[in-house]
């Protein structure tokens, strides 16, 4: 059987830019993946690292959209929260940390945290706040990621149990039910106002 010259040549620079194309694809990914892996691990890396931990800085950590969302819920609670009560999402622990408390010079290491990629710009991380306790201070978080001009950002939280991750125990759900009550609260409030002024 004789081959056509005339097409080989073509063929070949087809499979070799097919080739080519497929490899920096998967070059590619494999970069994004990492890049996510590493600005979680970067990130508590330094987090751990001092005693006074504090809320990332705007742009640094949160996605733009959930920063709007927690200062939302920062701005209903200092409005409508009643003197007594804890308000904010952030008020009462460390989300970070997904803890009210941790072991006395807890640090990275110390911690144990390990860090994986888990599908579509989704990463898992682990660690243990108490790391002499045991395995009831484990903590597993989930973070979904999004991709801004500065790089990646957390858009999501989910807090895991024994590796489920559900969207009951998801950040973005709980900072949206608080402002969600503390919204129909202050709106059954202003009804009853306006009921008790309008009585004779």
């Amino acid at each position: 059987m004789r081959i056509n010259q005339k097409y080989v040549l073509p063929l070949a620079a087809l499979l070799g830019a097919t080739t080519i194309g497929v490899a920096s694809l998967l070059a590619y990914k494999a970069r994004a993946e990492q890049d996510q892996v590493d600005f979680i691990t970067n990130f508590y890396k330094g987090y751990l690292s001092t005693p006074a931990r504090r809320t990332p800085p705007a742009g640094s950590f949160y996605s733009a959209e959930l920063e709007a969302l927690l200062a939302t819920n920062h701005e209903l609670c200092g409005k409508l929260a009643r003197n007594d009560e804890i308000c904010g999402y952030d008020a009462d622990g460390d989300v970070l940390l997904d803890a009210q408390e941790t072991a006395p010079g807890l640090d990275f290491n110390k911690a144990g945290f390990k860090a994986v990629h888990a599908g579509k710009a989704r990463v898992d991380a682990s660690f243990n706040v108490f790391p002499v306790q045991g395995k009831n201070y484990q903590r597993q978080i989930r973070f979904v990621l999004k991709l801004e001009d500065a790089g990646w950002r957390v858009d999501n939280m989910l807090f895991g149990t024994n590796g489920a991750y559900t969207d009951a125990n998801a950040m973005r759900m709980d900072i949206q039910h608080e402002n969600e009550t503390l919204l129909a609260r202050a709106q059954a409030n202003s009804v009853a106002t306006v009921r008790a002024s309008s009585l004779p």
